[in-house]
């Protein structure tokens, strides 16, 4: 299933290849997206399977812990697009609108990635599973998948005002 998600995420490249093409520098991303994206949202399956397992979940509900897990990815993202913002553009000419775009993308990923990283495990669990074991793997690669749609989306809208 990790096999056919892959070829998914490779899609999704292949995909954006135009605006790959057309703005080589963003290939140099795209471990930060996807490593991002994927370290986010195993994190928020570890508090969540952790909470599944000693019963807080069941106290606090399913709101409570997306709204506690989505404002730890708001506040990561927030930091890192700052900090990407900062660092970009004295590291390539003209990277103003590239640390936007990169700043972004990591923002709306790491927001998104603990959402999916919290409620994969409790649809896991409802399925009888053992989120442990099944959500791990799963999570990295739909968040990675998302990640690229974002950062490409974004990416795409603004190539115009992208270095080349």
């Amino acid at each position: 299933m990790l096999m056919f998600f892959g070829l998914v995420t490779a899609g999704v490249i292949g995909t954006f290849e135009e605006t790959l093409e057309e703005i080589v520098i963003l290939a140099a991303f795209i471990p930060l997206i996807m490593d991002s994206a994927g370290n986010t949202g195993t994190q928020s399956l570890a508090v969540m399977v952790r909470s599944l397992a000693t019963g807080s979940f069941e106290r606090k509900g399913l709101v409570h812990t997306i709204k506690r897990e989505f404002g730890t990815g708001i506040m990561l993202g927030i930091i890192c697009a700052i900090v990407l913002m900062a660092v970009i553009p004295f590291l390539y000419e003209d990277g103003l609108i590239l640390a936007f775009v990169v700043g972004i993308s990591l923002f709306f990923t790491l927001s998104i990635a603990t959402i999916i990283g919290a409620v994969v495990p409790v649809i896991i669990t409802k399925l009888k599973l053992d989120p442990a074991i099944a959500s791990g793997p799963f999570i990295t690669t739909v968040n990675d998948i998302l990640g690229l749609l974002i950062y490409f989306s974004i990416a795409t809208a603004l190539i115009d005002y992208l270095p080349t």
